[in-house]
């Protein structure tokens, strides 16, 4: 067990180097002697936890997702009503806990890593699926979402998805462009709309 222990100590230090390492100069400069040397680490002591430089983004993304909902489950659990609890979620997806110059930033810089690698372009795509899961699941607490036909709640869960991965790209891109507040308001105005106005899909 121990030594275990020890083996994700040392993978998680490694994570936290690359994540600094991208954020401080991008994917492209994040090499495994800079990875290494962020985590404190010497380079080929990081081959023993981790096969290739992809593998480590790949295991970044899901331990960064991972804090994420952490801290997303952080800010609902404490409500019991289901309306609270999507209102507190949508807030926290359009906060700065989500939105933020470090984070935006990483995840941007490993989306362009997956456009040539299949695997990490997998790990990204588990990422919004569970998003999207996430989303439905606080959503069905919700009279008018739980009577909604499952494509219709997923559509509804995508499209919250985009609102809020565009919002994101357009506040990276211009933090002077975009309110975060008024985008959070714009989108439960859509959301609710979507509940009150369910139209069939052919």
């Amino acid at each position: 067990m121990g030594r275990k222990s020890i083996a994700d100590e040392r993978r998680t230090q490694i994570i936290q180097g690359f994540y600094q390492c991208v954020v401080n100069q991008g994917v492209a400069s994040a090499s495994i002697r800079k990875i290494a040397a962020e985590a404190g680490i010497l380079p080929h002591t990081l081959h023993h936890y981790f096969k290739s430089r992809d593998e480590i983004i790949e295991e970044a993304v899901v331990y960064f997702t991972d804090k994420i909902f952490e801290s997303f489950l952080e800010k609902i659990t404490p409500y019991t009503d289901a309306g609270i609890r999507l209102s507190k979620g949508i807030e926290f997806i359009f906060s700065k806990g989500m939105i933020n110059a470090e984070h935006t930033g990483f995840f941007l810089e490993c989306c362009v890593a997956a456009r040539h690698n299949d695997r990490i372009r997998h790990t990204i795509a588990d990422l919004f699926a569970r998003f999207r899961r996430a989303i439905m699941e606080h959503l069905n607490d919700l009279p008018g979402f739980a009577c909604l036909e499952e494509r219709q709640k997923k559509l509804c869960a995508s499209m919250i998805v985009a609102l809020h991965e565009g919002i994101e790209l357009q506040w990276f891109a211009d933090p002077e462009a975009i309110c975060l507040e008024d985008a959070l308001n714009t989108t439960w105005e859509l959301i609710q709309f979507f509940i009150d106005n369910p139209t069939p899909i052919k």
